[in-house]
């Protein structure tokens, strides 16, 4: 027993050296790495300001950011929208205006700006004499949306022909559970509790200051530990779980309905066209959940409204489903990768003929 402790305690102990070495060097011979994997971590919490309608992109940011193990640029123009090539500013807002609402898939995180469906959208717009002006942003759902499309066309002087909502699968609980609007119109997490940010995080800690944690971190990222993590997520799964439907999912659909109600309006207002676009996630794709109720509800509603109507979940059940999420879905996360992106703009362009 005593070997088995004194064996443990210089086990600690060698462990322990090596580990202050590696800080050590780290801090002092590959500082400039250190710097890359700080920067990129610090701009992702930079990344978001507050807003009335609860938060918005920190205009005039230009950064590099992680998404797991994507490092990507990322830019916003002065009124805080993503921009990049082909991106209108002050020079296109004459030409007719297309506005894009979502959240993280329009953001586009894990990707550049020029290599995101919205940004593919945007060249191919340009050439038409058209704008594309991307106004999503991570964890928006319908409630922000209306908000954030009125709070856009004031601080641009203009108003959309044409407004493209992308709603995720999340917007369903996002709408349900996560977001309630006050008395005064200011939309606030439901749960007050809900933490913005953790102060400090041992874990990215690690990664951020140890070689040797950012080894292993990219290991796990890159195994089939990680890969499963895109799948069983409730946020996506109340299309196939009768639990989560009758629990928040039915309540959902109903407040995202009735917020999507508010921009049509809008459009009525300002005679513009509103597109409706849904599109999977891993588990809808593991499921085979093609004839998914997101698709089938949104679909009657916006016939109902004389809205167009975008299925984006189709492209993604022309293959296997493994090969499908192996090729079109970051490692063990949601969102979508390059080709992902290409595939779903193609899928896109197809449904409105080539013409934005």
């Amino acid at each position: 027993m005593k070997k088995a402790l004194k064996f443990a305690g210089r086990a600690l102990a060698f462990v322990a050296v090596l580990l202050v070495l590696d800080y050590l060097a780290m801090a002092t011979l590959f500082s400039g790495m250190k710097r890359g994997w700080t920067d990129a971590y610090r701009a992702n919490l930079d990344a978001y300001i507050g807003a009335p309608y609860h938060h918005d992109l920190r205009p005039g940011e230009k950064s590099t950011r992680m998404w797991g193990r994507e490092r990507f640029s990322w830019q916003t123009d002065r009124y805080g929208f993503r921009t990049g090539e082909c991106a209108p500013g002050e020079a296109e807002k004459g030409r007719k205006a297309i506005f894009v609402i979502g959240d993280s898939f329009v953001e586009a995180l894990g990707s550049s700006y020029e290599r995101s469906f919205v940004g593919l959208m945007a060249c191919d717009a340009a050439r038409q004499d058209k704008a594309v002006w991307n106004l999503g942003v991570a964890s928006y759902s319908p409630v922000i949306y209306h908000r954030k499309i009125s709070a856009a066309a004031e601080k641009l002087g203009i108003k959309p022909a044409e407004i493209f909502v992308f709603l995720d699968l999340s917007d369903i609980d996002d709408d349900a559970n996560v977001y309630r609007v006050g008395d005064d119109g200011v939309v606030t997490f439901a749960n007050p509790g809900r933490p913005v940010q953790v102060p400090f995080d041992p874990g990215q800690f690690a990664i951020d200051n140890l070689a040797t944690a950012r080894l292993l971190y990219g290991l796990y990222l890159a195994s089939t530990l990680n890969q499963s993590n895109s799948l069983g997520r409730d946020r996506a799964r109340w299309t196939v779980d009768p639990v989560l439907m009758e629990k928040w999912g039915k309540r959902g659909l109903e407040s995202a309905s009735a917020n999507l109600d508010k921009i049509v309006a809008l459009c009525r207002d300002w005679q513009c066209r509103m597109t409706l676009v849904v599109y999977p996630w891993p588990d809808q794709i593991a499921a085979h959940d093609r004839d998914s109720i997101q698709v089938r509800y949104w679909r009657d509603w916006a016939a109902r409204r004389d809205v167009r109507f975008i299925d984006g979940f189709a492209p993604f059940f022309h293959d296997p489903a493994d090969a499908v999420l192996t090729k079109y879905f970051l490692p063990g996360d949601v969102h979508f990768t390059e080709a992902g992106n290409r595939l779903f703009y193609e899928e896109l362009r197809k449904a409105v003929g080539g013409n934005w």
